[in-house]
């Protein structure tokens, strides 16, 4: 015989309550799992990267290009660029050979003359295409390292006489020498360029 016992229904009210809040305690601790990952995951993402435009970018780099001109230093083949002269027809001189606007410079003239190295140019003799004055390459005294250097160049002309046999030369030994034997004569100028030789790699 089966005893049919009455549940009140305010008990299956009850339960129905606690099984809806366990259910929720539980569906909220798992949201709050998810959330706490969530946000463990955004901290430990890296920060974003700035954009293009931020304030800090590095501003874009830029060059020019500068003819060199070839020369002579200690009878080897040295390479310098000119960038100004105190002397303007020099200058435009410069600015034909090379094709690069080399600035009139007229204080160039009153830089103290301990700190300039001399350079000498013939204006006859042996002809050479590309050089300033139509002739053999320039020779200067002095390279970067070497006493008496000065990317200051004060000019000196140089002219072969009448009964020397004109030869290139490629030293200021070899200019000196040959003005002891009376076979040229310089003329020392006031003009002054601004040419620093520029020493090639060996990377």
């Amino acid at each position: 015989m089966k005893i049919k016992k009455k549940v009140p229904k305010i008990y299956l009210h009850a339960s129905a309550v606690v099984i809806m809040i366990t259910i929720s305690i539980l569906g909220s601790q798992q949201l709050l799992r998810q959330v706490i990952a969530q946000g463990q995951v955004n901290n430990t993402s890296s920060p974003p990267t700035p954009s293009p435009s931020s304030k800090n970018t590095a501003p874009s780099s830029t060059s020019i290009s500068i003819q060199m001109s070839q020369g002579y230093v200690n009878g080897k083949t040295a390479f310098f660029i000119a960038t100004d002269a105190s002397d303007n027809h020099t200058a435009a001189s410069i600015t034909n050979s090379t094709g690069f606007k080399v600035n009139f410079a007229p204080n160039l003239a009153l830089t103290p003359v301990s700190t300039r190295q001399q350079g000498y140019d013939f204006i006859n003799g042996i002809k050479r295409s590309g050089s300033p004055m139509g002739f053999q390459l320039g020779v200067a005294s002095a390279l970067p390292g070497e006493k008496g250097y000065s990317p200051l160049s004060q000019l000196n002309f140089v002219k072969w006489n009448a009964n020397a046999t004109p030869r290139i030369l490629k030293s200021v030994a070899e200019i000196m020498s040959a003005e002891k034997n009376g076979e040229l004569t310089i003329a020392k100028t006031d003009i002054v360029i601004n040419s620093p030789a520029v020493i090639m790699s060996n990377k």
